[in-house]
């Protein structure tokens, strides 16, 4: 059975893997194992195909809803194909390093994005993913306040920030009208939050989700 557990996510992961790597080991399987130091890390997002999609890559395999974020999986640093119905997207991984795979809504071409590194351990990744058509500004609101945090992301791009801890609610605005406000969420540090926006019967829809690495 597969589950999910928060990582302290795109942070000094092998460095993580060598220092409890052998005191994991001693506590006889009571936690997971960590990932070998030659892991890299693939996650699916799936833009809009309503009937879901059974991708897999490499020993890695991901059924994904529509409008939906899975947690990473772990594959060995190499090339690989990855597969889903009758299609194929060729995509190199490297050790250590984290990945999504974006199916679009409309049917163009899918296609890979490294997700970068959270360097400062005293702060929180924020990862937003516009899956859209159209150019789109996320915005923080804070006690009432808010302000754009990324602005003019084209569409199927993608932006990072690096950001202090705390509690926010994300608001994804469509040419200057606030289209979706999410629910109230806590920004912790040496932990990643994506914002995915898709595009919705009536304009803009959003999801949030917490960066994790699936274990079995």
């Amino acid at each position: 059975m597969t589950h999910s557990h928060t990582t302290r996510l795109l942070f000094g992961f092998a460095l993580a893997a060598a220092l409890t790597g052998p005191a994991l080991a001693a506590e006889g399987g009571l936690y997971d194992a960590p990932p070998p130091p030659d892991a890299a890390f693939v996650r699916v997002l799936n833009a809009g195909d309503a009937g879901g999609l059974d991708v897999t890559v490499s020993s890695a395999s991901f059924s994904v809803g529509a409008g939906s974020l899975t947690p990473y999986e772990f594959v060995t640093k190499g090339s690989y194909d990855a597969a889903w119905a009758s299609s194929k997207l060729p995509l190199s991984v490297e050790a250590q390093k984290f990945y999504t795979i974006i199916v679009p809504a409309d049917g163009s071409e899918a296609k890979v994005v490294e997700d970068k590194a959270l360097a400062n351990p005293a702060r929180a990744g924020l990862y937003f993913y516009n899956a859209t058509a159209k150019p789109l500004q996320l915005d923080a609101k804070v006690n009432g306040k808010q302000a754009a945090i990324f602005q003019d992301v084209a569409p199927g791009e993608t932006a990072f920030r690096e950001v202090n801890p705390f509690e926010v609610a994300f608001v994804v605005v469509d040419g200057g009208t606030p289209a979706i406000e999410l629910p109230a969420t806590a920004m912790v540090r040496q932990q990643g939050t994506s914002v995915v926006a898709f595009p919705a019967a009536d304009g803009v829809t959003a999801i949030q989700s917490i960066n994790t690495v699936a274990a079995d």
